[in-house]
């Protein structure tokens, strides 16, 4: 399952992850990201990974592409996780992008709010 909520007022976008990620939830998310593009030219995200479920595998293949077309649109990207494996795994993937990643421990989850939001 995937959900998210926007501040509009901040522009930053909320992301849990707890579960499978389906189509739909990637179809749903998409025109949110780019709508947060369009109206502030960068991305800030947090991303809540409570969970890793299955994956529809053509989705890997169609978020690359998102990510490689919209790399410079990353202004700041928290991750929120107490899964080890996904810190090395965020950190390799911020080579990609012109903006800034960390990882944050769940018990965290506010500081890394309070870093993207100033970032």
């Amino acid at each position: 399952m995937l959900n998210y909520t926007v501040d509009e007022a901040t522009g930053v976008i909320d992301l849990i992850v707890d579960g499978a990620i389906t189509r739909a939830d990637y179809e749903a998310l998409i025109p949110v990201l780019d709508a947060q593009i369009a109206k502030y030219g960068k991305l800030r995200v947090v991303e809540t990974v409570r969970e890793l479920g299955p994956i529809d595998p053509s989705l890997w293949w169609e978020d690359l592409k998102w990510v490689i077309q919209h790399r410079k649109a990353i202004g700041r990207a928290a991750v929120v996780t107490d899964h080890g494996w996904i810190g090395p795994i965020t950190r390799a993937a911020a080579a990609l992008f012109s903006g800034e990643m960390r990882v944050f421990p769940e018990s965290q989850g506010e500081a890394a709010r309070t870093w993207v939001r100033e970032g």
